[in-house]
């Protein structure tokens, strides 16, 4: 019988350099990556490697955090809630687990990051660890508050302010578009101010309005008819001669409006309408 070949040793040699080249490939990666921090944890949830991004995010040495549990990059209210623990099970349990959230570095600073879970198994499928790759993010998180607080300040600039310029007079500024929505709310704050302030008299500026169509025309007539109903006069100010062209093009009948095309104009008027008047200061 003959005998079974053996593989030549320069093979196996071959394939151990291979593996070995690989690891060492892996290991200079891991090291040189600069925006992930990737950590490993056994499965108690202490570190037991920690690369220099990570040493460099978080703010600890490798001295430092080795053998330490990963809940030190928590906040108070997090650890309190169970959820550090809570997101290893679920990552056990799934297979895989992300979050976006604050943590915390050494110094008590937090920041903003993309946390990427996986469970480490071997061969056998035994659970042995876990990897947790962090990103931070705070920079991005900082520009989306930018934005939805900008988106918020035009938001609050589409509503419709309602002022008390003083005793007996409330003010209407209206900047932009009156279309329903604008509408609603302006009739509503409008009679709830002058009913609360018992003001006689309503000036609405439409100095800011752009434009005036058949709609927004409408949309006016029936707020000064609102006004009225509860007792209080209108002083519709801003009304340039486009806007003034406009409105007899569309045969929108002002006759029984007060309109001024200023708004210093419009306030004047509402202190005759008040029996006031202003006295020129002298020298």
């Amino acid at each position: 019988m003959g005998k079974g070949k053996r593989a030549p040793s320069g093979d196996n040699e071959g394939t151990h350099l291979q593996d070995r080249s690989s690891s060492d490939l892996m290991e200079i990666l891991v090291q040189n990556i600069s925006d992930y921090a990737i950590v490993l944890l056994d499965l108690e949830g202490r570190v037991i490697s920690w690369n220099p991004a990570a040493e460099r995010l978080k703010g600890y040495t490798a001295d430092e955090i080795l053998g330490q549990s990963f809940t030190a990059f928590y906040t108070a209210e997090d650890i309190e809630s169970g959820k550090p623990h809570r997101e290893l099970k679920m990552t056990a349990d799934e297979g895989r687990f992300e979050d976006e959230a604050w943590r915390v570095k050494k110094d008590g600073t937090r920041f903003w990051a993309n946390v990427v879970f996986t469970p480490l198994r071997d061969k056998a499928g035994r659970l042995r660890g876990y990897g947790k790759v962090t990103r931070d993010l705070t920079e991005r998180r900082l520009a989306e508050e930018r934005i939805r607080k900008q988106a918020q300040e035009i938001l609050e600039m589409s509503t419709v302010p309602v002022v008390q310029v003083w005793e007996g007079v409330v003010l209407v500024p209206l900047i932009g578009t009156l279309d329903s929505a604008r509408t609603q709310q302006l009739m509503e704050r409008l009679l709830q101010r002058v009913t609360e302030t018992g003001s006689p008299v309503a000036v609405i500026d439409i100095t800011g309005v752009p434009a005036i169509d058949t709609q927004t025309a409408q949309h006016l007539i029936e707020t000064i008819r609102a006004v009225r109903l509860v007792g209080a006069d209108v002083v519709l100010t801003g009304v340039r001669p486009s806007i003034a062209q406009t409105l007899v093009h569309l045969n929108i009948d002002l006759a029984n409006v007060i309109t001024r095309s200023s708004l210093s104009a419009g306030l004047l008027m509402a202190l005759e309408v008040l029996g006031l008047s202003v006295v020129p200061k002298t020298a």
